[in-house]
């Protein structure tokens, strides 16, 4: 143990008393053991010495020996000793360590050694005694090894002289020796080790769940961000509403838009606020609808705070549970619209659209001045007749007042006739706005026919008419739709002046569509329409006639639409050309409205 331990000793020093029977057995024992091992020591033998002596010596031992204390119970000068005692005095003035078979030498400062116990050797003595008592015969009985003999050393020693652990044998026995933080409280700190692992685990997991939260909400940020632009770009303002608080959230761009200010609380109230009056019941309305799980556009006009007024088109929708209702816990979400632009392009359009076609009319008109002449000038001749013959009949010495009557009730039904066609004329040059109303289809071709009768007159062509008797009933301006079938006729006029004057008919006829429509046909014998015209001729400014503008057609077109009508012309197969006009009925608009 002792050469494990200071594997770079050279010298060996081995003490020992002066006794003859122990100290001396001991030297034997140590001299004969160190004699069977190789020679690799220089050693030096301290048997003998006086106490003193023996002190001198040990304190000059260099601190690179090793040093075997066997026993001392009598020294040289005859003085007996307790060998614990003398081994204490030895380790104390030696600097190096020092070695002994005994247990007894534990705690005197000696390392410790291949030690006996003397408690073992009086329990195997105590063993020989019973199985003598026993029968046994002594002689019989083998010599045995102290079981208890083991590689004892001491902890504090081997600190002193800075000896290592490590190189002791296997199986060593290490007294005093203090125990480690971990030793001592290996469970405590292994369950604190394990809950600042868990800790620390759950520290981790949560700066995990936090950075992919950050990156999620980084994410969601830009997503938004992105999103916002995208809709400021194109002048679109997002918005939400909550059911459930009864306020709204909206984009910056939205509040910029409807001109409120960074901390205006946008609610219900605040939006219904800002609608125009005209338009609160709409908007109200759209809210509602909103609720109850209808998606919706609806355009409505916006006051701002500075007085400008603006159009929005609203688009919304709300979200619909697993069984297709509203879903209550979510919100409204939608968009606003600046539709200000559209709608006055929309209203310019409109404008110039009326404007040319009361030019149109009057156009018209001129075309029919000859005959509208001759129309108001027949019953203003007719009136002239009959107050010449009633002044005449009242110069008469005896009046005959019936006749007298007579004329006067002439010159009040030609008056009328008279007020009847200029009142028609009015309503044609008049430029009013769009007007809707329920008009009766037969009632206007009789209206068109008796304004054109000195025309057709002039022209020689006879206009033949064949009216539904189920009075039908379509619902839009009715100077317009005048207008329209005005242009038709005189267009089949102009189509018959290469015609036969027997061949000159219109045919105007009113009936009821098999899907619930009305049509208006307007039909004629004269050279129709090729093909190739066909496709162009509600074309603007496209005309087949040397004096026409080409606007005709497509106004009759443009009015048609706006009615929710068709207009189309085909050849009849006879000859001639047919335009059909398709208008919804009365009882299609009633449903609709």
């Amino acid at each position: 143990m002792a050469k494990r331990l200071q594997p770079s000793a050279k010298r060996l020093f081995v003490i020992s008393g002066a006794s003859a029977l122990e100290d001396r057995a001991w030297q034997e024992v140590g001299r004969r053991t160190i004699a069977q091992h190789p020679r690799q020591f220089e050693t030096t033998y301290l048997f003998g010495l006086s106490h003193d002596a023996l002190m001198t010596e040990v304190s000059r031992i260099p601190s690179d020996a090793i040093v075997i204390f066997l026993t001392f119970l009598i020294d040289g000068a005859g003085k007996p000793f307790t060998p614990k005692e003398v081994a204490k005095d030895i380790a104390r003035v030696s600097a190096a360590p020092v070695y002994g078979p005994y247990d007894t030498y534990t705690g005197t400062g000696v390392v410790g050694g291949f030690v006996e116990t003397f408690e073992s050797h009086g329990a195997a003595a105590a063993d020989l005694v019973l199985a003598i008592e026993g029968g046994s015969d002594p002689a019989s009985l083998p010599p045995r090894l102290n079981p208890a003999q083991a590689f004892r050393v001491d902890a504090r020693a081997m600190a002193r002289w800075g000896l290592k652990q490590s190189n002791l044998p296997a199986d060593t026995i290490v007294l005093f020796k203090e125990p480690s933080l971990w030793e001592e409280h290996r469970y405590l700190i292994t369950a604190v080790a394990l809950v600042i692992a868990l800790q620390m685990a759950g520290v981790a997991a949560l700066l995990i769940q936090r950075r992919h939260r950050r990156r999620a909400e980084l994410s969601l940020s830009e997503s938004e961000d992105r999103m916002t632009f995208t809709a400021a770009s194109a002048n679109i303002g997002l918005w939400q509403f909550d059911r459930s608080t009864d306020e709204l959230w909206a984009t910056e761009h939205c509040r910029t838009m409807f001109g409120f200010a960074d901390d205006t609380s946008l609610t219900r109230e605040t939006f219904v606020a800002a609608v125009h009056p005209e338009d609160r019941r709409v908007a109200v309305g759209t809210l509602r609808g909103l609720l109850r799980g209808h998606a919706t556009v609806t355009d409505i006009r916006i006051i701002r705070p500075d007085g400008q007024i603006r159009w929005f088109r609203i688009r919304a929708r709300a979200p619909l549970d697993s069984n297709g209702s509203p879903d209550q816990l979510s919100g409204i979400f939608g968009i606003f619209v600046d539709i200000t632009d559209q709608k006055a392009a929309e209203s310019e359009a409109d404008l110039q659209r009326q404007e040319i076609t009361h030019l149109m009319r009057v156009s018209t008109l001129g075309e029919l001045s000859g005959a509208i002449a001759h129309e108001v000038n027949q019953p203003l001749t007719a009136i002239l007749s009959n107050a010449q013959a009633a002044l005449y009949l009242l110069e008469q010495d005896e009046p005959n007042l019936a006749e007298v009557r007579d004329a006067l009730q002439d010159i009040v039904k030609e008056d009328s006739r008279a007020g009847s066609v200029i009142r028609r004329l009015r309503g044609l040059l008049k430029k009013d706005q769009t007007r809707s109303e329920f008009i009766d289809l037969n009632e206007m071709v009789d209206s068109a026919k008796a304004l054109l009768r000195a025309e057709l007159i002039s022209r020689r062509v006879t206009i033949e008419t064949d009216l539904a008797t189920s009075r039908p009933i379509v619902h839009g301006d009715s100077v317009q739709l005048q207008q329209v079938l005005l242009n038709l006729i005189i267009n089949s006029m102009d189509a018959m002046v290469s015609s036969p004057v027997s061949q000159r008919r219109v045919r105007v006829r009113t009936r009821d569509a098999l899907n619930g429509a009305v049509e208006l046909l307007v039909s004629d014998s004269g050279c129709g329409i090729s093909n190739v015209d066909g496709k162009r001729l509600f074309t603007p400014f496209y005309t087949t006639k040397d004096h026409g503008l080409g606007l005709g057609l497509t106004i009759c077109s443009s009015i048609i639409r706006k009615h929710g009508g068709t207009i189309n012309l085909q050849n009849n197969e006879a000859g001639g050309a047919t335009a059909k006009i398709t208008l919804p009925a009365r009882p299609m608009l009633m449903a609709a409205q």
